[in-house]
């Protein structure tokens, strides 16, 4: 005992002798503290309320029972190296200096005040000036907790370090650590931290866990540091951290990271870290607020799912060259649906398997980047960036590899849809993809363009709706079954516009529709190109005409067949004038023919017959002398004259074909010269020149229907 510069070593002392130095002989101690080394303390050390006006040290020592300081004050206290300490009361106390019990074995389980639970110490409402130290200890609960400091205050440190070992849980809700906490090459079953304040830092390093920590609303003033731990789980919604958020080394998390609603500087997870959660969530920044970045750094290994949805990323979402296996139900091995990212998403040599990255109304400041990034997950989605934002580009390109289906529907790209080198393949239908399509991007948006130059896309892709600028592709590349229908752009990014190879692409429709064809012919004449997009309107009229004798045959589909085929339904308005002329020059060389010609009569007002080559039949007048001279010389004898003596219209064979061909024409040769049936040929000859007419009606109508533009509007 150190009074006047002594201490007491080796031997025993009765706890109330030192109780009545403590209250009666204070003034008899040395102001450097009362020491005990080596001391077995009898019976119950019971200093409640008692104010120590001097330091007091306990090294080596053991007591009987578990020493009392609740509500009492002492300037400083250490019980170190205690080889039995049956527990620890000291609920209020107030230590101005170190409260020290490391080294120690403490072992019990006494209820606290107004409490039916356990614990070995006490600690509760306490207030420490300086650090909590339990450095090498060991504490065991026996099935209760270990230490219940709830409100503790501390003006320096908590240390549980060296070895420590807990064997129940530590609970240190509403705690206010001045500065760091510290859990260095530890053994505990748990902490809970729920609701306190830490000034320094929160560091966890080589420690094993077995159990969770709790750390609800806690406040960290510095980073928390979490470095070659095991650790059961982690449940810290609404955990505030001033500084960065490190996960590194070998870590390994059994049972989920939980950091949902919190606030964050930066949050980092080495790449030899390993959280796991199989079928759970791993990592859960669910409505965090992130104010840089969050990364998942190449070779982590997750099980289970990453969810950021409803957080707000002011930096980068970085997830390059990870692995994401055994997503919570649901699938999704990524869930940022409704996330607000204001940097980039990188995903580069990401590997995940049976799940899907989601990003349903997420908004996206930056690019997302999947360069070599393989996602395997059978016939479900792979890629969910529905009605998301993307202010810059979507690039799943450069060996990005899809075995599902992507979904950018209605999704907005302020950047390129850039699909170059990527290889999407869709095992099969599923509910949600009906169609078995491998991409779907229905009413999506892409302002900057669509690089559609995949390696492979299988079986099908859907890209109704799809709004862009320029359209940068293979058409060869295309799959066999394409929705494109209400699919718009501007131009081609490649300067070579062959039509033959877009017609080939539209061909591979699931179901025709002209407005893609339309679209087509809209960008070929709006550069210049009309000729092409003629032969493309007329491609549409075939496809159509073909898809509907698909569902039934009628006469009306073989008119417009011989329509297309003859004026290219009104695109090739030439084709008629030559169909014309064909005809004229088939009429014309037809009269030139004797057996044709010689068919042929006109009669005069007296009611004569004439023929090509002159009078045929004679009519005699009532009164001879009301006939003029040459009349009567003509009606007797008949001559070789195609004018009959001028009594006729002359006949000619080229005005004839005019005459009959082309309507809205008269040269008086139809109306005067008419095949007759009572002649050899006549019949044929008049069903030949009736049916020349119908045509040259038919044609000519054709003509100016196509000079107009009418027959277009259909």
């Amino acid at each position: 005992m150190l009074i006047a510069g002594r201490t007491l070593r080796g031997g025993s002392v009765d706890a109330a002798l030192l109780r009545e130095l403590c209250v009666n002989a204070a003034h008899r101690v040395d102001p450097r503290g009362l020491r005990l080394a080596g001391v077995r303390v009898r019976n119950k050390l019971d200093l409640a309320g008692v104010d120590v006006g001097f330091p007091l040290r306990f090294e080596g020592c053991t007591f009987d029972e578990a020493p009392d300081f609740t509500g009492g004050s002492v300037r400083a206290l250490a019980i170190t190296g205690a080889t039995r300490l049956p527990g620890l009361f000291a609920d209020g106390v107030h230590v101005r200096g170190d409260l020290d019990l490391s080294w120690s074995s403490i072992v019990g389980a006494h209820p606290g005040i107004g409490s039916r639970f356990t614990a070995a110490v006490w600690l509760r409402g306490a207030e420490v000036g300086r650090r909590l130290l339990l450095d090498g200890s060991t504490i065991d609960g026996q099935g209760g907790r270990t230490v219940r400091a709830d409100r503790i205050k501390l003006g320096g440190s908590l240390r549980l370090t060296r070895g420590f070992v807990a064997r129940g849980e530590i609970r240190v809700t509403g705690a206010r650590v001045g500065a760091s906490f510290e859990v260095f090459d530890a053994q505990l079953e748990a902490l809970d931290l729920s609701e306190a304040t830490i000034g320094g830092g929160l560091l966890v390093t080589g420690s094993t866990i077995g159990g969770r920590i709790t750390a609800g609303n806690v406040a960290v003033a510095g980073r928390v540091l979490i470095r070659d731990a095991r650790l059961a789980g982690v449940d810290a919604p609404r955990l505030s951290v001033a500084g960065p958020f490190t996960v590194e080394g070998a870590t390994r998390v059994e049972d989920g990271l939980e950091l949902s609603y919190g606030d964050f500087t930066t949050v980092s997870i080495g790449g030899e870290c390993r959280l796991e959660h199989p079928g759970g969530i791993a990592l859960d920044l669910g409505g965090a607020d992130v104010r840089s970045h969050v990364t998942l750094e190449a070779r982590a290994d997750v099980a289970g799912t990453v969810r950021v949805a409803d957080a707000r990323i002011r930096g980068n979402l970085a997830l390059s060259g990870v692995t994401l296996r055994e997503p919570m139900a649901g699938g999704a091995l990524l869930a940022a649906d409704q996330a607000d990212i204001g940097g980039e998403v990188q995903l580069n040599r990401l590997s995940a398997d049976g799940g899907y990255l989601g990003f349903r109304g997420a908004v996206i400041g930056g690019a997302v980047n999947a360069a070599r990034c393989t996602i395997s997950n059978g016939s479900d989605r792979t890629v969910f960036l529905f009605q998301a934002v993307v202010r810059n580009s979507v690039r799943l390109w450069d060996g990005f590899s899809s075995t599902g289906y992507v979904v950018l529907n209605r999704c907005t790209i302020e950047g390129r849809l850039n699909l170059r080198r990527g290889s999407f393949t869709c095992p099969g239908p599923s509910p949600d993809n009906k169609g078995g399509h491998a991409i779907q991007a229905v009413g999506a948006a892409a302002r900057g363009g669509a690089a559609l130059l995949w390696t492979v896309a299988e079986p099908s892709v859907d890209f109704r709706n799809l709004t862009t600028t320029v359209l940068e592709d293979d058409p060869e590349r295309w799959p066999e079954r394409i929705e494109v229908s209400g699919m718009t752009y501007d131009r081609f990014g490649d300067p070579r516009w062959d039509r033959a190879a877009r017609l080939r692409w539209l061909r591979r429709q699931v179901e025709y529709d002209a407005g893609p064809y339309e679209q087509l012919a809209r960008v070929f004449r709006r550069h210049g190109y009309t000729a092409d997009a003629e032969a493309i309107l007329i491609e549409r009229r075939d496809q159509a005409r073909r898809a509907a004798r698909r569902h039934r045959l009628s006469p009306g589909g073989l008119l417009d067949a011989a329509y297309g085929r003859l004026v290219g339904y009104g695109y090739r308005a030439e084709r008629t004038a030559w169909l014309l002329l064909v005809l004229l020059i088939a009429v014309s060389a037809s009269l030139y023919v004797p057996a044709v010609s010689g068919t042929l009569r006109a009669t005069d007002p007296r009611g004569n017959t004439y023929a090509v080559d002159g009078r045929v039949v004679t009519v005699d007048p009532a009164d001879p002398g009301g006939i003029p001279p040459d009349a009567a010389r003509s009606a007797q004898a008949a001559r070789s004259d195609a004018c009959g003596d001028g009594q006729v219209r002359c006949f000619n064979p080229v005005l004839y074909a005019v005459d009959t061909v082309v309507p809205l024409i008269s040269l008086g040769q139809r109306t005067t010269w008419y095949p007759s049936p009572h002649t050899r040929y006549g019949r044929l000859a008049e069903w030949w020149l009736n049916l020349a007419t119908l045509a040259g009606w038919l044609l000519s109508t054709m003509y100016v229907l196509s000079f107009t533009k009418l027959a277009r509007s259909a």
